[in-house]
């Protein structure tokens, strides 16, 4: 099996996953972390969008796999 290789942020996050439990709860940490660093980003003039996928249906836009970010 191949080894995959994560850029440096993805690699901090990772780092913390053990902490966290559960998949369902290491992911909503991640969703919350990009929410975190668009809104940190913004204050230095990069602006990031994280928005669901309007072609999924709604109860499965709540499921934390569909978030899906958008730089601009």
């Amino acid at each position: 099996m191949e080894e995959k290789f994560y850029g440096e942020l993805m690699s901090f996050l990772l780092l913390r996953r053990r902490h966290h439990g559960t998949d369902e709860r290491f992911r909503a940490y991640v969703a919350e972390s990009v929410r975190t660093l668009a809104k940190d980003l913004h204050e230095f003039g990069i602006d990031v969008s994280v928005k669901q996928d309007a072609a999924v249906p709604a109860a499965a836009r709540r499921d934390l796999n569909y978030l899906r970010i958008g730089c601009e």
